[in-house]
């Protein structure tokens, strides 16, 4: 230094005015930039995942996280809610249907329509054959006994006036013996020509025959037929047959529907 020229000064020192001292990090870690008592963010905000600043950190049983957008932009709500849900105009629960409904509507109908109608229609398909020659009457034999030919399963009534039925008697016998059976049976009957007879054998042949019908009491016996037995018995077993049947799951549906209805209307 030469004469005249004034030293230079050093330069202060700046007080730290009780900060802490730069600090070395450990090998390996990542520099530290700042401190924050929000978590473990190296930028001093809240760590990541964390509530939002000035929310509460354990928030109410039911609240809702999140932020709230801005009023009249129509998005929903995501901030803390304790209180319901607004509606989402979604539709609301299907009406509950009545469990049981149709099995008793479909009992009913078997019950009280399908079991009757297939017993009256089961008769009246058997007797439809007659129908033809009650309207005309029966075929009168002339003196107390005829012969008429009848072929194998078919069968035939014998009939007297209704005058002589108090004593009058009757008989049927085959050509060969053991293939005629004689049914007795009394019944009253009007023919559509206003003849009134009383009914007294029916005759059912099971091999092809020629038919002796001998009445005593009477000079006037007549008879309606041949007709076919399996025509007439099988509507009148399958009718009524069918009627019970029906009848009887009609009457378990039944049952059912109401059970269960009972029970859907207590849930």
């Amino acid at each position: 230094m030469s004469d005249g020229e004034s030293p230079t000064p050093a330069p202060r020192r700046r007080p730290s005015y009780g900060l802490p001292g730069p600090s070395s990090p450990a090998p390996g870690a990542a520099p530290s930039y700042g401190h924050s008592s929000y978590g473990d963010s190296p930028y001093g905000g809240p760590p990541y995942g964390g509530p939002p600043y000035g929310a509460p950190s354990d928030p109410a049983p039911g609240a809702h996280h999140g932020y709230d957008a801005p009023a009249g932009v129509g998005a929903t709500s995501y901030g803390p809610q304790t209180g319901p849900l607004p509606a989402s105009g979604a539709p609301g629960p299907a009406p509950r249907r009545r469990r049981g409904l149709l099995p008793l509507i479909i009992g009913l109908v078997l019950l009280l329509v399908v079991g009757p109608a297939a017993t009256i229609g089961g008769i009246v398909w058997s007797v439809g054959s007659l129908t033809g020659d009650a309207a005309s009457g029966p075929t009168v034999i002339d003196g107390a006994s005829g012969e008429v030919d009848v072929s194998a399963n078919e069968m035939l009534i014998v009939y007297v006036p209704q005058e002589d039925a108090a004593g009058a008697e009757c008989s049927a016998e085959g050509s060969e013996p053991g293939v005629v059976s004689v049914v007795p049976s009394t019944s009253s009957v009007t023919f559509g020509d206003g003849s009134r007879y009383e009914q007294k054998i029916g005759v059912a042949v099971l091999e092809d025959t020629t038919v002796t019908i001998s009445c005593t009491g009477t000079d006037a016996p007549a008879y309606l037929g041949p007709y076919s037995l399996l025509g007439m018995a099988a509507p009148l077993l399958i009718g009524p047959i069918i009627g019970l049947v029906s009848g009887l799951i009609g009457l378990v549906l039944t049952i059912v529907g109401i059970v269960l209805l009972v029970r859907s209307r207590r849930s």
